[in-house]
């Protein structure tokens, strides 16, 4: 089946997809103490609201090209009306097709210049083209023709690196996620249609602009919500949504994952958060017809209702589990490489992970296996494994929408039962 025609992807290069990549396999994390501190934190910037907004002003600037052969101009107005409605200050770019990249750098510094300052928020937002150069560098292309006009992204947002304001990214692209620059002050935190070196759905119900705009108008009321939060619901709404069939009945899904990230160099900086800040009154809702009554899943969360002081709780809001037997909020699994290796007596092994409060509030160990070292497997809330700092013994195994599928596969624990089999060694901090 060929490419549909308004994927751009980068000239020359391939994917590269491995079943056997072990390249991590020798990373390991030296304290699980340390680690649990890390999770709480990271639920603590996911969810940075205590009241009221720290913004006091709110800069938008949306931008597309000028000739629009994707026909984003639709959903780019509507998403401009939106943004309007939340009471900010929006300004349209539109890249012409000569000089396009000294255009939009002009108009992007000048920007900056007039509105910076530490008490502001700037979000900026590209419908369009996308590719990553052989510098692997994200571009933004006017069209497919390796000759169209094309705009050098990484070099433009790289005038954000120093700004005062938070900047928030809004990214409805190919290759988005070649995209990335680190504040000196602040915080960059980005949303993008699809991440690297991947291609994003056209503009239509499965562009991560109509879900952005849906999202937006649903929680317009809402007291704040993080950008985190908000792009945990951009996917849970794209996934539940059908999978399109293309020529001859063969499965095409356009729901690409959207993908998040934050660059910041204080890994404690609060995350982004976005509320109302008009306060004229809001056109009435539409009522709900008999057949639509049904509360729609919805992954929000009020930062209010959670109490990040109480280390006593071994759940949270965010670990709800509806009628449905699914998550409120979905997760992800995560595998996470200790140093040392525990021993399987899942008595003492129990004993050990009561000692950390704080990873059993936001996460859930779900198995722990002797790897050479420890092998934990955990899931965690997708808002708050959003602003997990990096580590290279912590992977992504997958999303999960429930927790796991108990009694499925029955065994016996030879050392549980009374095994003469060796045990394993025991380690620090671990009861004998």
């Amino acid at each position: 089946m060929s490419e549909p025609s308004f994927y751009v992807i980068s000239e020359g290069q391939e994917h590269v997809f491995s079943s056997h990549d072990t390249s991590r396999a020798d990373f390991h994390h030296r304290d699980l103490a340390a680690f649990a501190q890390d999770v709480n934190n990271a639920a603590k910037r996911a969810f940075p609201n205590r009241g009221r907004s720290r913004y006091e002003t709110v800069h938008v600037c949306l931008v597309r090209w000028e000739d629009d052969d994707l026909g984003v101009q639709p959903e780019f107005s509507t998403l401009n009306d939106v943004l309007q409605d939340y009471g900010f200050r929006t300004n349209i770019f539109l890249i012409p097709s000569l000089n396009s990249h000294w255009d939009l750098m002009q108009k992007t510094l000048s920007f900056i210049q007039a509105c910076d300052n530490n008490r502001n928020l700037f979000v900026l937002y590209y419908a369009g083209h996308g590719r990553m150069n052989t510098a692997r560098q994200a571009e933004w292309v006017f069209g497919q023709d390796p000759s169209s006009p094309f705009v050098d992204w990484s070099a433009i947002q790289s005038l954000f690196g120093t700004a005062k304001s938070d900047v928030l990214i809004l990214l409805d692209t190919c290759a988005a996620a070649s995209s990335a620059t680190t504040s000196q002050f602040a915080v960059i935190e980005t949303i993008a249609a699809c991440g690297f070196e991947r291609r994003a759905p056209p503009p239509g119900e499965h562009s991560l602009t109509n879900t952005l705009i849906d999202v937006l108008r649903d929680w317009i009321n809402r007291p704040s919500f993080s950008a985190a939060l908000l792009h945990t619901e951009i996917l849970l709404r794209l996934k539940l949504k059908e999978t399109k069939k293309g020529r001859e009945g063969v499965s095409l899904e356009w729901c690409v994952t959207p993908v998040h990230w934050i660059n910041t160099k204080d890994c404690k900086a609060p995350g982004i958060e976005i509320c109302r800040r008009n306060v004229l009154p809001l056109p009435p809702a539409m009522p709900a017809s008999k057949a639509n009554s049904e509360e729609p899943p919805s992954a929000f969360i009020d930062a209010m209702d959670i109490d990040f002081d109480d280390t006593s709780s071994t759940s949270t809001l965010l670990s709800t589990i509806s009628s449905t037997g699914s998550y409120k909020v979905p997760h992800v699994l995560v595998s996470l490489h200790l140093e040392e290796n525990q021993t399987l007596d899942a008595r003492k092994c129990a004993r050990w992970l009561d000692n950390f409060p704080l990873l059993a509030k936001w996460a859930k160990v779900e198995a722990v296996f002797p790897s050479y070292s420890t092998l934990m497997i955990l899931s965690v809330p997708i808002p708050v494994w959003d602003m997990l700092p990096d580590h290279p013994a912590c992977s992504f195994v997958g999303y999960v929408t429930a927790p796991k599928i108990e009694g499925l596969f029955p065994s016996e624990n030879p050392i549980v039962k009374g095994s003469t089999a060796k045990r394993s060694p025991a380690i620090r901090g671990i009861p004998q």
